[in-house]
């Protein structure tokens, strides 16, 4: 059985789930979602596929979330149809994050929205205020493994984002970027 079409069979459930785990607290809910981290298989998929949907601001259908993905700044998430997030990834949705359909998450990738400001001299950097800049991921893009994406960042429609990349600012869509930082090495 395909991913969409098991997917189109355990929708009902997931969101009925979904809609039950609303009688329990955030912090229970993000306790649990660490307990399940460790879950194989299709019943961790389904779990945290329900977690997702209870506590992200917008979830798509056949979404899928792998084992140990972090994610902070849940109700700033806004997560498309046809998504995939594979293993040991880092997301940051605070400052907002929106990423559209079709959307494929290598594993250990990171996405941020914030960074730090240094104009306090007075204060260490790591005590300076965080700036908050959103980050948006368009429809049908790959972010290949080991990618980081820094804040405020737009990668455009249909983009290929090279393992290990570093994506400092906006792809112009249509793409391939590569390279520390990342730069469009070849149009598709």
């Amino acid at each position: 059985m395909t991913g969409r079409r098991l997917f189109r069979v355990a929708e009902l459930p997931l969101r009925f789930l979904a809609l039950m785990l609303k009688l329990l607290p955030e912090s229970a809910l993000a306790w649990l979602w660490s307990a399940i981290e460790f879950l194989p298989g299709k019943i961790g998929v389904a779990l945290r596929y329900s977690l997702l949907l209870r506590l992200a601001q917008r979830v798509g259908r056949n979404v899928y979330i792998g084992k140990y993905v972090k994610i902070a700044g849940w109700k700033d998430l806004c997560i498309g149809d046809n998504v995939s997030m594979h293993r040991n990834c880092y997301i940051d949705a605070k400052g907002g994050l929106e990423i559209g359909n079709d959307v494929s998450i290598a594993h250990s990738c990171s996405i941020l929205t914030f960074e730090h400001d240094w104009e306090d001299r007075s204060l260490p950097i790591k005590y300076n205020k965080i700036l908050y800049k959103g980050v948006v991921v368009e429809d049908d893009v790959w972010i290949g493994c080991g990618s980081r994406i820094l804040a405020g960042v737009t990668i455009k429609k249909r983009t290929i984002v090279a393992a290990g990349s570093v994506v400092t600012k906006g792809t112009l869509g249509h793409c391939i970027v590569a390279g520390v930082p990342a730069r469009n090495i070849k149009d598709i």
